[in-house]
């Protein structure tokens, strides 16, 4: 199978947003001098680094199974 960037390029690209995601939720700390604006802001971007992983995975997976099932190939089931 040769390398489709929408299938392993979707992959990838969520596994670093979900490197990115983890990155800030492990250095999440409400140390002093931090404001709620700044920690909220923290917090809505992990949350969204999340999501965005979570969309990369599901968009890999959708597209796998469409592969495998011969859409990209002007083949019928």
């Amino acid at each position: 199978m040769a390398f489709d960037w929408y299938v392993h390029g979707f992959w990838l690209f969520g596994a670093i947003f979900f490197f990115l995601g983890g990155l800030f939720a492990g250095n999440l700390r409400w140390l002093e001098g931090t404001t709620e604006f700044s920690f909220g802001v923290s917090i809505i971007l992990t949350f969204v680094f999340f999501l965005i992983a979570g969309m990369f995975w599901i968009s890999a997976s959708v597209n796998a199974r469409q592969e495998e099932r011969g859409y990209y190939n002007n083949e019928e089931v």
